[in-house]
Formats: C-alpha cells, sequence, structure tokens
C-alpha cells in the first residue's frame, strides 16, 4: 500500500521526481557511500545519483537499515555544492571536494557526512520458501509465485491479484498470474476525479486498498502479467516517483485554476496521458495460450471469481459490532463499507478461513516488529485485547501503512502460531514470505478480506443479512 511511508520514521524523505541543473552534472553519476555517527547510533548512507541531460535523480539507501531505492525530493547542484531537499527543506548539504571523488558535507541541518565514490550495490533478502528451519506448516493454501512491486507504492494491487489468482486456483482454474499494473490506471484516474471534486480536501497518494482493485476487476476483468506488465520495456525496474509527482501536480492545478473551460472528461484524459506515458496502455484485446480474450472475457474465463463475494473485516470499538462502517483511513478515498467484528470473532474468522482452503488479504502496519522476514511484538506482549487495539488506532501507533497477501498458518517448536505471509515488498529484508504472529496481527492489523464463505456460520448468524 505505502509502504514508502515507512522511510518517514527513518530518513525524512517522500518520494517525488528530482531536478538538478548545474554545467558538470557527470561528475555525480554513480553511487556515494558514506556514515552518519551520533552518540546515539551508527548508520550508513548510500546515494546514487542518475544524470540524465540536465536533470539528475537522487536514490537513498540505508543499508543498516534494510531500505532501499528511496527516491529524495530534489537535488541541486550549484558550482561545488550540492543539496538535497524535503520539500523545502535541505536534509543534505555538500561540498565537491577536488578530484570530484569526495563531497563533505552535513546530513539533516547537524550531523556530519562524508560521502566517498562506491561500487558497493546494496541488495535486500527475498525468501522464497514459506517453511522457515524450526517451524512446522500446519495449513499452506496454494498460491502463485511472489510478485515484488518494486519503487512503487502499488502493495495494494500486488496484495490483491495475489488473492485473486489464489482464489481462482480454489475454484479449480489453471494458475495464472495477473497484472497488478492493470488496476493502477483505472484507481488512480478515478481518485483523481475525487480529489478534484473535493476541492483537494482528499488524501491523494499512490496507496489505495483491495475495495479499488475489486471494482476495477468488476468494471474491466483483468489482464495477465505476460500481456501488460505496465513498463515501457522488459528489462527496466517498475518506479512511479515521476508519475506519482507529475499526477500531484496536475490535479493540484485542476483544483486551483478554476477555469471555465474545465470537464471531468478533460481532466480524466490527462492523468491517463501521464499514466500512459510511465506505463504504457493496456490493450483492449491479446492472445493468451494461442486464444484471443478481451480483459472482460479473461476474467470470466480464466478468473471466474465474483467480486461481490468478499468482504473487508475490521474490528474497532468506536463503532458497533456486527455492522458495517466506513472506516476513518486515508486511503479510503471511496468511503468503502467495513464489517465490524469483536476481536475474538475477527481472528476466528481468520483462522477459519486458512485452515479451510480461503486465503486472507492484510492491510496493516509494520512500523513496529517488522524486519528480517518476521513481524513480531515485543516478547512481552502476550495478549492482545480489544482495547489495545482500539487505543493503537486512535493514537496512531497502529495505521494503514502496507497490504500483504496470508496464505497459510506455521507453528514453533512452542505451539505459538505464526501466519504465513507473501509480501511483494523487500523492505526491512522482509521479501517473499514472511512469519506473522498473533499477537502482531491482532494489534497491527488494520482490516482483512475473505470471501463471505470463510465467515464460520455462527458468525454469520450473528451478522445477518448485511453482507
Amino acid at each position: 500500500m505505502k509502504l514508502k511511508i515507512l522511510v518517514l520514521s527513518f530518513f525524512f524523505l517522500l518520494p517525488s521526481v528530482i531536478y538538478c541543473q548545474d554545467n558538470n552534472l557527470q561528475r555525480l553519476q554513480g553511487s556515494w557511500m558514506g556514515r552518519i555517527t551520533t552518540s546515539d547510533f551508527s548508520l550508513r548512507v548510500l546515494l546514487r545519483f542518475e544524470v540524465k541531460g540536465e536533470n539528475i535523480r537522487g536514490i537513498l539507501d540505508s543499508p543498516d537499515q534494510a531500505l532501499k531505492d528511496i527516491p529524495i525530493d530534489k537535488v541541486m547542484s550549484v558550482k561545488d555544492s550540492l543539496f538535497a531537499y524535503l520539500s523545502d527543506f535541505p536534509i543534505f548539504k555538500g561540498l565537491v571536494m577536488p578530484g570530484d571523488s569526495v563531497i563533505n558535507g552535513i546530513w539533516g541541518g547537524d550531523m556530519p557526512l562524508r560521502l566517498s565514490r562506491t561500487n558497493y550495490v546494496f541488495t535486500l533478502k527475498t525468501n522464497l520458501n514459506p517453511l522457515i528451519e524450526g517451524y512446522k506448516i500446519v495449513s499452506l493454501i496454494k498460491s502463485t509465485p511472489i510478485k515484488d512491486q518494486q519503487a512503487t507504492g502499488a502493495c495494494w494491487s500486488y496484495a490483491t491479484t495475489s488473492f485473486i489468482e489464489t482464489e481462482a486456483i480454489r475454484l479449480g482454474k489453471a494458475p495464472v498470474v495477473l497484472s497488478p499494473m492493470f488496476y493502477v490506471t483505472p484507481t488512480y484516474i478515478d481518485k483523481a476525479e475525487k480529489y478534484i471534486r473535493m476541492n483537494g480536501k482528499l488524501g491523494f497518494s499512490e496507496g489505495d486498498l483491495t475495495f479499488s482493485v475489486l471494482k476495477a476487476y468488476k468494471e474491466f476483468g483483468a489482464v495477465p502479467e505476460t500481456v501488460y506488465s505496465g513498463k515501457k520495456d522488459s528489462v527496466s525496474r517498475h518506479d512511479h516517483a515521476e508519475m506519482n509527482s507529475a499526477i500531484l501536480e496536475k490535479v493540484q492545478y485542476y483544483v486551483k485554476s478554476r477555469h471555465g473551460n474545465m470537464t471531468a472528461d478533460g481532466y480524466r484524459k490527462d492523468i491517463e496521458e501521464i499514466l500512459s506515458g510511465t506505463m504504457g496502455k493496456a490493450p483492449d484485446t491479446f492472445t493468451y495460450n494461442k486464444k484471443q480474450y478481451t480483459p472482460k472475457s479473461f476474467a470470466s474465463e480464466m478468473i471466474g471469481i465474483n467480486p461481490d463475494d468478499y468482504v473487508e473485516i475490521t474490528s474497532y470499538s468506536h463503532h458497533p459490532f456486527y455492522s458495517k462502517f466506513i472506516l476513518e483511513i486515508e486511503s479510503n478515498w471511496n468511503n468503502n463499507y467495513y464489517l465490524n467484528l469483536p476481536v475474538n470473532d475477527f481472528i476466528n474468522t481468520v483462522d477459519y478461513a486458512l485452515l479451510h482452503n480461503y486465503s486472507v488479504g492484510w492491510d496493516g502496519d509494520i512500523y513496529e516488529g517488522y524486519n528480517d522476514g518476521f513481524a513480531v511484538l515485543n516478547d512481552s506482549i502476550k495478549t492482545i485485547t480489544q482495547q489495545m487495539r482500539q487505543t493503537a488506532f486512535d493514537n496512531y501507533t497502529t495505521k494503514d501503512v502496507h497490504n500483504m497477501h496470508i496464505i497459510g498458518i506455521a507453528e514453533n517448536g512452542k505451539g505459538d502460531r505464526f501466519y504465513i505471509v507473501k509480501n511483494s515488498s523487500d523492505a526491512k529484508n522482509c521479501g517473499g514470505y514472511l512469519y506473522m504472529s498473533k499477537e502482531f496481527f491482532l494489534l497491527k492489523t488494520i482490516s482483512v478480506m475473505v470471501n463471505k464463505n470463510a465467515i464460520p456460520k455462527e458468525i454469520k448468524n450473528k451478522i445477518g443479512s448485511i453482507i
């Protein structure tokens, strides 16, 4: 979902486009390594600069915090001086020394940082095995290969397409890998229109929810990844920083302009052109396994799910239980309704689903206890109550940050339960499969998506006809 927001906790950076003007930009091309050292911590910083014509992109890696490919807001070079900005605040000021191999500077206003040229390449770990040594798998639902969202905030679409693929397998369909990017374009266009109609009084970012994928699936169908990757070529990585910045600039222009010629068709077309400039256009027809399809016919024949068969479930006491309400999170820009269950029914539904071949879409927080293939809380936290969940939501210690896909249950030697999760982001060395403890799930989960048939009968009886 909004995984890049994780960086705010560490380096005060947000994804955006980067600009630079200088007469000798090529000397900055490449990678630069340095170390920030204070009385409290010592961290390596890897800055990578990509020069294209008169522009330069700056990208940050933090090897010691397992963070990679974080775009910097803005980079400027004036003579021998280099400036990196978050909005209008300079987070790094440096001087390129004679020989062009060292940049002496200050990070964050008061921390010395000396950058030197380096050939070091930082990579994150991805666990491709759902079984971790020392654990026993209790339940594992057949699913598709791990996805990689790369330098995008589209975890919501990656997790949900994985969920849809898995549901199709459950329904007896042959496994197929869908294009997550197919759902990004219609969602972004609808969200842009809502933002403009709301006069900018709405959260607007690349983050989103499962609802948007199901809505676009119902309206447009599905396309396999091999047909539409959402990239202009087969070798480049997904990188939406410039695209996101351009879309935000465009919708803000429309909000501020208020000109008499503005139409919904006009600004929707403008947004679509920005999206297709980065992602290309999805085909209206295509061939898959020697057969001709449209996205709608492909979804009907090769996937076969009914988007109306799914429900998002949450568990918060500021609304009545066994009812639906509009959850107050920024990504819920379309005012979608969530089913509200008490905490015990909430987790019992998840366990029942996973033990009966239904996978679970997950939305939640990864600021705490998320590292090196695990999502766990402090060992001293043994019981999570309804009030603890509510307090964490109310004080923002549990926030809507990331989407993943739960496909199984594992146990350690003590019988402690862990959920087996498919993750599309490798940040914090949590790429691929990770194990999430029951306690982490109860405290840090915002909501889950399940098939309505995965809700136990006794809980359905309490809900009545509202789903």
